[in-house]
């Protein structure tokens, strides 16, 4: 589990959870981590969560871009982040997360779509709690957050991905 610090990232939208960012999830140096697959760094972000200075990741239509490994257990079980289209026309977004169970079985289950504006948004929550093994005793698992374009949609921009790890 992370020992990242949290705080109330995004009180001003009325979410008073605590929260940290996702390794790698500030785009403002390097994506450490991070698989691209032709998702980029670009200029110009959210610029509300102190520390994440001017930086968001590009996902063309054609990219499928995952994130460096997480560490979720129990008392980490939800995320959300900020996206918006990133040109005219419509765009919408799925989010799987990858993981691996005890037995070395590779599993890939959706957390949720969004349809982003063209202005940048709070996604809704997503729950990790749902759909992973988490509560079994000691259950820990690395998980990885794959951001999937539709088919045919425009491309979205994506920041400060966040984990909230006192949800439950």
């Amino acid at each position: 589990m992370s020992t990242a610090p949290t705080s109330q990232l995004l009180a001003a939208f009325g979410d008073t959870a605590q929260y940290q960012l996702a390794p790698g999830g500030a785009f403002e140096s390097r994506t450490s981590g991070w698989t691209l697959d032709g998702a980029h760094v670009q200029s110009g972000n959210v610029s509300l969560i102190p520390g994440t200075a001017s930086h968001s990741l590009y996902i063309p239509a054609t990219s499928r871009p995952i994130t460096a490994p997480i560490c979720v257990d129990a008392s980490t079980p939800t995320f959300r982040f900020f996206a918006r289209q990133a040109s005219s026309g419509w765009a919408e977004m799925n989010i799987n997360v990858l993981w691996t169970d005890a037995s070395g079985v590779s599993h890939v289950s959706s957390a949720g779509g969004l349809s982003p504006t063209t202005s940048w948004g709070l996604t809704q929550v997503y729950d990790l709690g749902e759909m992973l093994p988490l509560w079994q005793p000691g259950s820990t698992l690395s998980v990885r957050l794959q951001f999937v374009p539709a088919s045919g949609g425009g491309p979205v921009a994506i920041d400060d991905p966040l984990i909230d790890p006192y949800s439950r």
